[in-house]
Protein backbone atom coordinates (compact mmCIF):
# COMPACT_ATOMS: atom_id res chain seq x y z
CA UNK A 1 0.00 0.00 0.00
CA UNK A 2 1.31 3.22 -1.16
CA UNK A 3 2.26 6.43 1.61
CA UNK A 4 -0.72 8.18 -0.23
CA UNK A 5 -2.81 5.03 -0.18
CA UNK A 6 -2.08 4.51 3.93
CA UNK A 7 -2.59 8.50 3.94
CA UNK A 8 -6.25 8.64 2.64
CA UNK A 9 -7.45 5.53 4.43
CA UNK A 10 -6.60 6.81 7.74
CA UNK A 11 -8.21 10.46 6.72
CA UNK A 12 -11.44 8.81 5.21
CA UNK A 13 -11.63 6.38 8.44
CA UNK A 14 -11.37 9.35 10.72
CA UNK A 15 -13.88 10.96 8.88
CA UNK A 16 -16.07 8.14 8.67
CA UNK A 17 -15.38 7.92 12.53
CA UNK A 18 -16.16 11.78 12.62
CA UNK A 19 -19.31 10.96 11.32
CA UNK A 20 -20.56 8.35 13.58
CA UNK A 21 -19.58 10.01 16.84
CA UNK A 22 -17.40 9.83 19.24
CA UNK A 23 -15.40 6.02 20.06
CA UNK A 24 -17.60 4.88 22.97
CA UNK A 25 -14.23 4.45 24.26
CA UNK A 26 -14.37 7.55 25.32
CA UNK A 27 -17.29 7.32 27.51
CA UNK A 28 -18.71 10.85 27.15
CA UNK A 29 -21.38 12.52 29.39
CA UNK A 30 -23.62 12.91 26.38
CA UNK A 31 -23.49 8.96 25.73
CA UNK A 32 -25.51 8.57 28.71
CA UNK A 33 -28.23 10.84 28.66
CA UNK A 34 -28.82 14.47 28.76
CA UNK A 35 -30.03 16.82 31.86
CA UNK A 36 -32.93 19.62 31.67
CA UNK A 37 -33.90 21.64 34.25
CA UNK A 38 -37.81 21.26 35.25
CA UNK A 39 -40.04 23.79 36.59
CA UNK A 40 -39.52 24.87 40.22
CA UNK A 41 -41.26 23.00 43.36
CA UNK A 42 -43.97 25.43 44.70
CA UNK A 43 -41.82 24.93 48.26
CA UNK A 44 -39.00 23.75 48.84
CA UNK A 45 -38.95 20.06 50.04
CA UNK A 46 -36.25 17.93 51.90
CA UNK A 47 -36.89 14.45 53.39
CA UNK A 48 -40.06 14.47 51.30
CA UNK A 49 -41.56 11.18 49.41
CA UNK A 50 -42.68 10.91 45.79
CA UNK A 51 -44.98 8.76 44.57
CA UNK A 52 -46.23 8.20 40.48
CA UNK A 53 -49.84 8.03 40.31
CA UNK A 54 -51.49 5.50 37.93
CA UNK A 55 -52.44 8.56 35.94
CA UNK A 56 -48.97 10.01 35.16
CA UNK A 57 -48.89 12.60 37.97
CA UNK A 58 -46.02 12.75 41.06
CA UNK A 59 -46.72 13.67 44.53
CA UNK A 60 -44.72 14.91 46.66
CA UNK A 61 -45.61 14.76 49.90
CA UNK A 62 -44.22 16.39 52.93
CA UNK A 63 -40.58 16.70 54.36
CA UNK A 64 -39.53 19.55 55.96
CA UNK A 65 -38.43 23.31 54.33
CA UNK A 66 -34.75 24.71 54.77
CA UNK A 67 -34.56 25.27 58.57
CA UNK A 68 -36.00 21.70 58.85
CA UNK A 69 -39.39 22.85 60.39
CA UNK A 70 -41.81 19.31 58.86
CA UNK A 71 -44.97 20.43 56.72
CA UNK A 72 -47.90 18.87 55.74
CA UNK A 73 -47.67 20.43 52.26
CA UNK A 74 -48.43 18.27 49.30
CA UNK A 75 -47.89 19.03 45.28
CA UNK A 76 -48.16 17.50 42.18
CA UNK A 77 -46.60 17.34 39.03
CA UNK A 78 -47.98 16.88 35.53
CA UNK A 79 -45.74 15.45 32.96
CA UNK A 80 -47.66 16.76 30.36
CA UNK A 81 -48.86 19.89 31.12
CA UNK A 82 -45.29 20.39 32.56
CA UNK A 83 -46.26 22.10 36.02
CA UNK A 84 -46.92 21.76 39.28
CA UNK A 85 -50.52 22.30 41.14
CA UNK A 86 -50.96 22.05 45.00
CA UNK A 87 -52.34 19.02 46.36
CA UNK A 88 -54.50 18.49 49.67
CA UNK A 89 -52.60 18.93 52.54
CA UNK A 90 -51.95 15.93 54.58
CA UNK A 91 -53.26 15.50 58.02
CA UNK A 92 -50.10 15.53 59.92
CA UNK A 93 -46.99 17.54 58.88
CA UNK A 94 -43.92 14.72 58.96
CA UNK A 95 -40.29 14.81 57.05
CA UNK A 96 -38.55 10.90 56.80
CA UNK A 97 -41.47 9.43 56.34
CA UNK A 98 -42.42 6.33 53.62
CA UNK A 99 -45.32 6.63 51.08
CA UNK A 100 -46.02 3.70 49.18
CA UNK A 101 -49.05 3.04 46.06
CA UNK A 102 -51.22 0.55 46.80
CA UNK A 103 -53.39 -1.24 44.35
CA UNK A 104 -56.27 0.85 44.36
CA UNK A 105 -53.99 3.56 43.07
CA UNK A 106 -54.31 5.65 46.10
CA UNK A 107 -51.06 6.60 48.41
CA UNK A 108 -50.06 5.02 51.88
CA UNK A 109 -48.10 7.36 53.99
CA UNK A 110 -46.63 5.84 57.41
CA UNK A 111 -44.39 7.30 59.92
CA UNK A 112 -41.88 9.50 60.16
CA UNK A 113 -40.93 12.63 62.31
CA UNK A 114 -41.76 16.00 63.30
CA UNK A 115 -38.46 17.58 61.82
CA UNK A 116 -35.22 17.30 60.79
CA UNK A 117 -33.38 19.99 62.77
CA UNK A 118 -35.35 20.97 65.03
CA UNK A 119 -35.75 19.90 69.00
CA UNK A 120 -38.19 17.87 70.32
CA UNK A 121 -38.57 15.75 67.50
CA UNK A 122 -41.09 13.19 67.57
CA UNK A 123 -40.84 9.87 65.80
CA UNK A 124 -44.94 8.87 64.63
CA UNK A 125 -46.50 5.74 64.29
CA UNK A 126 -49.56 6.79 62.31
CA UNK A 127 -50.36 7.05 58.93
CA UNK A 128 -52.98 8.28 56.26
CA UNK A 129 -54.04 7.83 52.52
CA UNK A 130 -54.12 9.83 50.10
CA UNK A 131 -57.00 9.83 47.60
CA UNK A 132 -56.21 11.05 44.06
CA UNK A 133 -59.51 10.91 42.69
CA UNK A 134 -60.62 13.66 45.86
CA UNK A 135 -57.35 14.89 46.20
CA UNK A 136 -57.58 15.07 50.17
CA UNK A 137 -56.58 12.41 52.82
CA UNK A 138 -57.97 10.31 55.26
CA UNK A 139 -56.42 8.86 58.75
CA UNK A 140 -55.85 5.18 58.85
CA UNK A 141 -54.62 2.63 62.11
CA UNK A 142 -51.12 3.38 63.51
CA UNK A 143 -48.59 0.91 62.99
CA UNK A 144 -47.27 -0.94 66.45
CA UNK A 145 -44.56 1.24 66.49
CA UNK A 146 -42.64 4.81 65.67
CA UNK A 147 -40.66 4.31 62.39
CA UNK A 148 -38.80 7.00 60.83
CA UNK A 149 -36.38 6.42 57.72
CA UNK A 150 -37.59 2.87 57.13
CA UNK A 151 -38.63 1.26 54.07
CA UNK A 152 -42.33 0.61 52.41
CA UNK A 153 -42.82 -1.94 49.93
CA UNK A 154 -46.47 -3.31 48.44
CA UNK A 155 -46.42 -7.04 47.84
CA UNK A 156 -47.87 -8.93 44.85
CA UNK A 157 -50.75 -9.79 47.01
CA UNK A 158 -51.69 -5.66 47.71
CA UNK A 159 -50.41 -6.16 51.32
CA UNK A 160 -47.63 -3.03 52.29
CA UNK A 161 -44.57 -4.54 54.17
CA UNK A 162 -42.85 -1.86 56.38
CA UNK A 163 -39.29 -2.93 57.48
CA UNK A 164 -36.96 -1.06 59.59
CA UNK A 165 -36.43 2.50 60.66
CA UNK A 166 -35.83 3.61 64.35
CA UNK A 167 -38.06 4.67 67.00
CA UNK A 168 -36.21 7.63 68.76
CA UNK A 169 -35.15 10.98 67.16
CA UNK A 170 -31.68 12.20 65.91
CA UNK A 171 -29.32 13.04 68.03
CA UNK A 172 -30.96 11.32 71.03
CA UNK A 173 -28.49 10.19 74.11
CA UNK A 174 -31.01 7.15 74.26
CA UNK A 175 -29.85 3.46 72.74
CA UNK A 176 -33.11 2.71 70.12
CA UNK A 177 -35.78 0.79 71.86
CA UNK A 178 -36.01 -2.94 70.84
CA UNK A 179 -38.94 -3.12 68.56
CA UNK A 180 -40.62 -5.39 65.94
CA UNK A 181 -38.89 -5.12 62.83
CA UNK A 182 -41.31 -5.51 60.65
CA UNK A 183 -44.94 -5.30 59.96
CA UNK A 184 -47.82 -5.58 57.73
CA UNK A 185 -50.58 -3.15 56.28
CA UNK A 186 -53.65 -4.94 55.08
CA UNK A 187 -55.69 -2.26 52.93
CA UNK A 188 -58.91 -4.24 52.78
CA UNK A 189 -58.87 -4.71 56.91
CA UNK A 190 -56.86 -1.29 57.70
CA UNK A 191 -55.11 -3.35 60.33
CA UNK A 192 -51.55 -3.44 61.03
CA UNK A 193 -49.51 -7.11 61.85
CA UNK A 194 -46.56 -8.10 62.46
CA UNK A 195 -44.62 -9.60 59.52
CA UNK A 196 -43.38 -12.90 61.46
CA UNK A 197 -40.16 -13.03 63.59
CA UNK A 198 -36.66 -13.43 62.48
CA UNK A 199 -35.44 -10.07 61.60
CA UNK A 200 -32.80 -8.71 63.82
CA UNK A 201 -33.38 -4.90 64.95
CA UNK A 202 -31.48 -2.54 62.48
CA UNK A 203 -31.46 0.21 60.88
CA UNK A 204 -30.35 1.88 57.74
CA UNK A 205 -30.84 -1.34 55.85
CA UNK A 206 -32.40 -1.65 52.33
CA UNK A 207 -35.47 -3.47 51.29
CA UNK A 208 -35.84 -4.47 47.71
CA UNK A 209 -38.49 -6.20 45.98
CA UNK A 210 -37.84 -8.95 43.96
CA UNK A 211 -39.32 -10.60 40.73
CA UNK A 212 -40.95 -13.59 42.72
CA UNK A 213 -42.84 -11.62 45.53
CA UNK A 214 -40.54 -12.38 48.58
CA UNK A 215 -38.26 -9.12 49.81
CA UNK A 216 -34.57 -8.70 50.39
CA UNK A 217 -33.22 -6.64 52.97
CA UNK A 218 -29.59 -6.07 52.97
CA UNK A 219 -27.51 -4.56 55.30
CA UNK A 220 -28.49 -2.26 58.33
CA UNK A 221 -26.95 -1.19 61.33
CA UNK A 222 -27.35 -3.23 64.70
CA UNK A 223 -28.49 -1.75 67.79
CA UNK A 224 -25.11 -1.56 69.09
CA UNK A 225 -23.96 0.72 66.23
CA UNK A 226 -22.15 -1.54 63.81
CA UNK A 227 -22.74 -2.27 60.35
CA UNK A 228 -23.79 -5.88 59.28
CA UNK A 229 -22.99 -8.13 56.02
CA UNK A 230 -26.84 -9.81 56.74
CA UNK A 231 -29.22 -10.53 54.09
CA UNK A 232 -32.30 -11.51 55.37
CA UNK A 233 -35.29 -12.74 52.62
CA UNK A 234 -39.13 -12.25 53.86
CA UNK A 235 -41.53 -14.71 52.45
CA UNK A 236 -44.88 -13.45 51.87
CA UNK A 237 -46.64 -16.88 51.40
CA UNK A 238 -45.20 -18.24 54.86
CA UNK A 239 -45.21 -14.42 56.25
CA UNK A 240 -41.82 -15.90 57.97
CA UNK A 241 -37.93 -14.41 57.85
CA UNK A 242 -36.01 -17.84 56.85
CA UNK A 243 -33.07 -17.49 58.49
CA UNK A 244 -29.93 -17.01 55.86
CA UNK A 245 -26.59 -17.31 55.91
CA UNK A 246 -25.31 -14.90 52.63
CA UNK A 247 -22.80 -12.37 53.63
CA UNK A 248 -22.64 -9.12 51.88
CA UNK A 249 -18.96 -8.57 50.61
CA UNK A 250 -19.04 -4.94 52.56
CA UNK A 251 -20.78 -4.49 56.02
CA UNK A 252 -22.90 -1.19 55.22
CA UNK A 253 -26.08 1.05 56.20
CA UNK A 254 -27.66 3.97 54.59
CA UNK A 255 -26.85 2.22 51.43
CA UNK A 256 -29.33 2.10 48.78
CA UNK A 257 -30.42 -1.12 46.81
CA UNK A 258 -31.68 -1.03 43.16
CA UNK A 259 -33.16 -4.32 41.76
CA UNK A 260 -31.48 -4.96 37.88
CA UNK A 261 -32.78 -6.23 34.86
CA UNK A 262 -30.91 -9.83 35.02
CA UNK A 263 -32.29 -10.24 39.03
CA UNK A 264 -29.46 -9.26 40.93
CA UNK A 265 -29.39 -6.30 43.41
CA UNK A 266 -26.89 -3.09 43.31
CA UNK A 267 -26.00 -1.64 46.67
CA UNK A 268 -24.28 1.38 46.78
CA UNK A 269 -22.13 3.76 49.27
CA UNK A 270 -23.75 4.05 52.57
CA UNK A 271 -21.68 3.69 56.03
CA UNK A 272 -19.28 0.71 57.17
CA UNK A 273 -18.03 0.67 61.02
CA UNK A 274 -14.68 -0.58 61.79
CA UNK A 275 -14.08 -1.58 65.74
CA UNK A 276 -12.19 0.55 68.55
CA UNK A 277 -11.38 -0.66 71.95
CA UNK A 278 -10.89 1.57 74.38
CA UNK A 279 -9.79 1.87 78.19
CA UNK A 280 -12.19 -1.02 79.92
CA UNK A 281 -12.21 -3.03 77.14
CA UNK A 282 -15.35 -1.72 75.93
CA UNK A 283 -15.74 -1.80 71.94
CA UNK A 284 -17.39 0.99 70.01
CA UNK A 285 -18.06 1.53 66.46
CA UNK A 286 -16.34 4.13 63.94
CA UNK A 287 -18.33 4.53 61.14
CA UNK A 288 -16.49 4.99 57.67
CA UNK A 289 -18.13 6.60 54.35
CA UNK A 290 -18.27 4.10 51.39
CA UNK A 291 -17.23 4.70 47.81
CA UNK A 292 -17.50 1.22 47.40
CA UNK A 293 -20.31 -0.89 45.90
CA UNK A 294 -21.55 -4.34 45.25
CA UNK A 295 -23.45 -6.68 43.29
CA UNK A 296 -25.65 -9.20 45.24
CA UNK A 297 -27.25 -11.96 43.61
CA UNK A 298 -29.59 -14.28 45.27
CA UNK A 299 -29.98 -16.98 42.94
CA UNK A 300 -25.62 -17.52 43.85
CA UNK A 301 -26.03 -16.16 47.23
CA UNK A 302 -23.06 -13.84 47.31
CA UNK A 303 -21.98 -10.57 47.16
CA UNK A 304 -19.32 -9.41 44.30
CA UNK A 305 -18.05 -5.81 44.91
CA UNK A 306 -17.78 -3.92 41.69
CA UNK A 307 -15.99 -0.54 40.49
CA UNK A 308 -15.46 2.30 43.06
CA UNK A 309 -17.45 5.41 41.85
CA UNK A 310 -14.94 7.80 43.80
CA UNK A 311 -17.97 9.63 45.58
CA UNK A 312 -18.80 8.67 49.10
CA UNK A 313 -22.41 8.33 48.63
CA UNK A 314 -25.25 8.97 52.04
CA UNK A 315 -28.53 9.85 51.48
CA UNK A 316 -28.27 9.39 47.61
CA UNK A 317 -30.57 7.98 44.86
CA UNK A 318 -30.29 5.57 42.69
CA UNK A 319 -32.54 5.07 40.15
CA UNK A 320 -32.89 2.04 37.11
CA UNK A 321 -33.29 3.10 33.74
CA UNK A 322 -35.21 2.37 30.85
CA UNK A 323 -31.84 1.42 29.54
CA UNK A 324 -30.72 -1.12 32.19
CA UNK A 325 -28.39 1.15 33.99
CA UNK A 326 -28.40 3.02 37.04
CA UNK A 327 -28.87 6.82 37.78
CA UNK A 328 -27.32 7.75 41.09
CA UNK A 329 -27.41 11.40 42.25
CA UNK A 330 -26.92 13.55 45.38
CA UNK A 331 -24.27 13.06 48.54
CA UNK A 332 -24.93 13.97 52.32
CA UNK A 333 -20.90 14.24 52.42
CA UNK A 334 -19.51 15.38 48.76
CA UNK A 335 -20.94 19.28 47.75
CA UNK A 336 -21.49 19.31 44.12
CA UNK A 337 -21.47 15.34 44.14
CA UNK A 338 -21.22 14.26 40.20
CA UNK A 339 -23.74 12.28 38.99
CA UNK A 340 -23.44 9.28 37.43
CA UNK A 341 -24.44 6.14 35.60
CA UNK A 342 -23.50 2.46 36.43
CA UNK A 343 -23.60 0.07 33.56
CA UNK A 344 -24.24 -3.64 34.86
CA UNK A 345 -22.30 -4.38 31.70
CA UNK A 346 -19.17 -2.94 32.55
CA UNK A 347 -18.58 -2.56 36.71
CA UNK A 348 -15.55 -1.24 36.49
CA UNK A 349 -16.47 1.75 35.62
CA UNK A 350 -18.88 4.65 36.65
CA UNK A 351 -20.09 7.32 33.84
CA UNK A 352 -20.42 11.45 34.57
CA UNK A 353 -23.50 12.41 33.36
CA UNK A 354 -21.81 15.82 33.17
CA UNK A 355 -23.82 17.17 36.41
CA UNK A 356 -23.19 17.67 39.55
CA UNK A 357 -25.59 18.37 41.95
CA UNK A 358 -25.19 19.81 45.87
CA UNK A 359 -28.46 17.69 47.18
CA UNK A 360 -29.50 15.09 49.54
CA UNK A 361 -32.89 13.97 51.14
CA UNK A 362 -34.03 14.57 47.49
CA UNK A 363 -36.24 12.43 45.68
CA UNK A 364 -35.89 10.94 42.25
CA UNK A 365 -38.74 9.53 40.26
CA UNK A 366 -39.04 7.35 37.08
CA UNK A 367 -42.17 8.48 34.96
CA UNK A 368 -43.79 6.76 32.35
CA UNK A 369 -42.03 8.17 29.86
CA UNK A 370 -39.20 6.94 31.25
CA UNK A 371 -37.46 10.31 32.41
CA UNK A 372 -36.66 10.65 36.00
CA UNK A 373 -37.60 13.47 37.86
CA UNK A 374 -35.58 14.59 40.29
CA UNK A 375 -36.48 16.80 43.16
CA UNK A 376 -35.87 18.81 46.29
CA UNK A 377 -33.10 18.07 49.05
CA UNK A 378 -31.04 20.03 50.81
CA UNK A 379 -28.04 21.84 49.31
CA UNK A 380 -27.58 24.89 48.05
CA UNK A 381 -30.66 26.13 46.11
CA UNK A 382 -31.82 22.58 45.86
CA UNK A 383 -34.77 22.43 48.30
CA UNK A 384 -37.48 24.27 45.30
CA UNK A 385 -35.54 22.90 42.19
CA UNK A 386 -36.13 20.36 39.89
CA UNK A 387 -34.20 18.45 36.89
CA UNK A 388 -35.15 15.90 34.27
CA UNK A 389 -32.85 13.02 33.01
CA UNK A 390 -33.19 11.26 29.91
CA UNK A 391 -31.77 8.29 29.04
CA UNK A 392 -30.28 7.40 25.33
CA UNK A 393 -32.77 4.63 24.64
CA UNK A 394 -31.82 1.59 23.88
CA UNK A 395 -27.98 2.09 24.71
CA UNK A 396 -25.92 1.37 27.95
CA UNK A 397 -23.88 4.39 28.97
CA UNK A 398 -21.00 1.63 27.57
CA UNK A 399 -21.86 0.47 24.78
CA UNK A 400 -21.19 3.04 22.09
CA UNK A 401 -23.30 3.83 19.28
CA UNK A 402 -24.89 1.08 17.35
CA UNK A 403 -23.04 -1.37 14.64
CA UNK A 404 -25.13 -0.23 11.92
CA UNK A 405 -23.73 3.42 12.36
CA UNK A 406 -20.11 2.56 12.58
CA UNK A 407 -20.31 0.49 9.38
CA UNK A 408 -22.22 3.44 7.69
CA UNK A 409 -18.67 5.26 8.49
CA UNK A 410 -16.24 2.45 7.30
CA UNK A 411 -18.54 2.37 4.04
CA UNK A 412 -18.31 5.96 3.78
CA UNK A 413 -14.07 6.10 4.75
CA UNK A 414 -13.79 3.32 1.90
CA UNK A 415 -15.91 5.79 -0.60
CA UNK A 416 -13.56 8.79 0.36
CA UNK A 417 -10.25 6.91 -0.24
CA UNK A 418 -11.07 5.08 -3.28
CA UNK A 419 -12.39 8.45 -4.92
CA UNK A 420 -9.33 10.93 -3.76
CA UNK A 421 -7.07 8.16 -5.04
CA UNK A 422 -8.59 7.37 -8.24
CA UNK A 423 -8.96 10.88 -9.02
CA UNK A 424 -4.99 11.47 -8.07
CA UNK A 425 -4.19 9.01 -11.34
CA UNK A 426 -1.70 7.52 -9.13
CA UNK A 427 -3.01 3.81 -9.09
CA UNK A 428 0.21 2.34 -11.30
CA UNK A 429 2.09 -0.61 -9.45
CA UNK A 430 4.79 -0.44 -7.58
CA UNK A 431 7.66 -2.86 -6.08
CA UNK A 432 7.11 -4.02 -2.65
CA UNK A 433 8.26 -1.44 -0.44
CA UNK A 434 10.28 -2.35 2.63
CA UNK A 435 8.55 -1.48 6.10
CA UNK A 436 10.82 0.95 7.60
CA UNK A 437 11.30 1.44 11.29
CA UNK A 438 9.50 5.00 11.24
CA UNK A 439 6.25 3.15 9.39
CA UNK A 440 5.20 0.44 11.95
CA UNK A 441 5.53 3.21 14.88
CA UNK A 442 2.65 3.68 16.87
CA UNK A 443 3.11 7.30 18.25
CA UNK A 444 0.52 9.17 20.66
CA UNK A 445 -2.02 11.50 19.39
Amino acid sequence: MTALLRRVLIAGVLTGLAATGPLPAQAKAIESGAWTAAPNLLDGHVGHTATLLNDGRVLIAGGTDVHGVATSRCELFDPKANRWIRAGNMIRARAAHAATLLADGNVLVSGGQTGLSIFPIQVLSNAEIYHPAINSWTAVAAMHAPRRMHSSIRLHDGRVLVVGGTNVAPGSPLAAAQQEQAEIYHPQLDRWLIAGTGLAPLSGEAATLMPDGSVLVTGGSSDSGFATTGAELFDPGTNRWPPTTWPMATPRYGHTATLLPDGKVLLVGGYTTQQQQVSGGVIYPVSELLTTSEMFDLRGNTGIRVGYSIIPRFEHSATLLSNGTVLVVGSAYASDADSQIFDPKNTEQWVSTGMPMDRYLHTATVLSDGRVLVAGGFGVGSPPTTWMFSAVPGRSAQSGYPLVLLAAGLLLALMIAISVVATSGRLARRPAATIRHDDSTWIDS
